[in-house]
């Protein structure tokens, strides 16, 4: 084999490597507690879970040992109604949307179980039709927002 083809390998595992540890520096990691058992808890974690994990310096563990931060909550959604496009029907027919209640509550506590930052989200009037992206929308982008603000805080 040409040194050539072995040093390429080796070349690119290296700065694949190095980018990982240079990535790593800049993550801030949470563990989600599971919620409390409430109807469309644990959608809700799971919704917060995907789109916390879309969100830049943020990365969401497994385990709270390796967490920098541990965020726990609760959450219920529900069916408030009904609401149907012709005004003279008042019965529900396949025309009816269901119109959707509920929160989501959560608190940030860091690693001596000190709160940090907490967030109480309801259904926003005019969201989406998904009401677990909804309230797990408004979380997601303000935990963001947090947990950068304690890392800024916390460079000396």
């Amino acid at each position: 084999m040409s040194p050539r083809k072995t040093l390429i390998p080796w070349i690119v595992t290296t700065m694949l490597l190095n980018f990982q540890a240079w990535c790593a520096d800049g993550l801030v990691r949470i563990f989600i507690e599971p919620f409390a058992s409430k109807p469309g808890a644990a959608q809700l974690r799971g919704e917060l879970v995907t789109l916390l994990g879309k969100e830049r310096g943020v990365a969401v563990v497994d385990d709270a040992q390796s967490a920098d931060f541990v965020l726990s909550g609760a959450g219920e959604t529900y069916i408030r109604g009904y609401l149907g496009t012709n005004p003279r029907v008042h019965y529900l027919n396949s025309d009816a949307k269901p119109v959707y209640g509920g929160f989501l509550s959560v608190e940030l506590k860091n690693r001596q179980h000190d709160p940090v930052w907490s967030y109480l989200a309801t259904p926003r009037r005019f969201g989406s039709d998904d009401i677990n992206r909804n309230l797990a929308g408004q979380i997601a982008h303000r935990l963001a927002v947090a947990v950068e603000q304690q890392r800024n805080a916390a460079k000396p």
